[in-house]
């Protein structure tokens, strides 16, 4: 089952304006919708129930996952400074 990964309009937002440089944390996310968990495999994140907060590809990625619906909504997508 494939999860369906939806963004917020901030985080599309900076998705579009940010691209190519944001890159990589794109394909990370992506990703997410190929995970039977929807957790990832690569870097560092913490669970929160169905919150997770998540350091990769030099980002913070803040997301929510809904498992009944197979559903992850991505609220927001910060670079690192």
């Amino acid at each position: 089952m494939l999860w369906d990964v939806e963004f917020s309009q901030e985080a599309n937002n900076y998705a579009v304006d940010s691209h190519p440089y944001n890159e990589n944390v794109l394909i990370a996310i992506e990703k997410l919708a190929f995970r039977q968990d929807g957790l990832p495999t690569e870097g560092v994140y913490q669970l929160l129930e169905n919150w997770c907060i998540w350091k990769v590809a030099d980002h913070t990625v803040v997301y929510e996952k809904t498992p009944v619906l197979f559903h992850i909504y991505i609220w927001l997508i910060k670079p690192m400074a």
